[in-house]
């Protein structure tokens, strides 16, 4: 069985982060056209090959009032994506916004 191609793992949170992921996949496949991509986007990155874990909005969270009754679900979600990165072992991993999550 041959190589299956370039993994590339992305994490968007927000409209605009899925806006840059799509180009960027669709900037990447005409280098690498085998390019795999997973993690989490909207619908543009899905319209471009994206399989979301999740919905990227459930990222989507500003304040102290809107996080605190979601941490729990947060913290879950970060574990989740921590652990598909390692399981998938991908290539390269980018993250194009939501800071509070991608840094944790």
């Amino acid at each position: 069985m041959g190589d299956p191609g370039m993994k590339v793992f992305l994490v968007a949170g927000e409209a605009s982060g899925d806006k840059l992921g799509a180009a960027l996949m669709a900037g990447l496949r005409g280098f690498v056209p085998d390019v795999i991509f997973s993690g989490v986007g909207g619908p543009l990155m899905e319209a471009e090959g994206l399989s979301s874990q999740f919905p990227m909005e459930e990222l989507s969270v500003m304040g102290l009032a809107e996080i605190l009754p979601k941490y729990r679900a947060l913290k879950r979600r970060i574990a989740e994506v921590a652990q598909a990165v390692i399981e998938q072992k991908p290539d390269v991993l980018v993250t194009i916004d939501s800071p509070d999550f991608c840094l944790r």
